[in-house]
């Protein structure tokens, strides 16, 4: 993770096993910057978010400012706090994922820690394995172009 001013970065990828009772270790890298707690919910990607509680917080001011009388914005929040989680890690730096979680992401034994910015993202191996792919095929120059 790379620290510049008050804002960290997460970034690299890594691959790590779930084990039959749900637990994963998170990557030290990614862990010492985390804290004591990993909060964890769904991502629109199909993968799983986890940012730190300074992270979540600041997110969560966001989520606070938008209008909920607009029926996207609920739908925002319920998609991002029905299935959100506060987990913390055990001895060996492992958090412990809910069965929803697991099920939403489609997670196996093999899975990718993905740093994106100010979060991170875990992916099932497979579902990273086409997101590379993605990522592969297009034309980057031409894709940032229209940004």
């Amino acid at each position: 993770m790379w620290k510049g001013g008050e804002k960290s970065m997460f970034s690299g990828q890594y691959q790590h096993n779930l084990d039959a009772k749900g637990r994963i270790a998170v990557p030290a890298k990614f862990r010492n910057e985390l804290g004591d707690i990993a909060v964890v919910t769904r991502h629109v990607d199909g993968c799983l978010s986890i940012f730190s509680q300074q992270t979540w917080d600041i997110e969560e001011k966001r989520l606070y400012s938008l209008d909920r009388n607009k029926k996207a914005v609920r739908l925002l929040i319920d998609f991002k706090l029905s299935k959100l989680y506060k987990l913390s890690f055990d001895a060996q730096g492992r958090i412990n994922l809910p069965t929803e979680l697991i099920e939403v992401a489609n997670l196996e034994k093999e899975c990718v820690f993905t740093g994106a910015l100010d979060e991170i993202k875990l992916w099932s191996k497979e579902a990273w394995d086409n997101r590379e792919q993605q990522i592969e095929n297009i034309d980057m120059a031409e894709m940032i172009e229209g940004l």
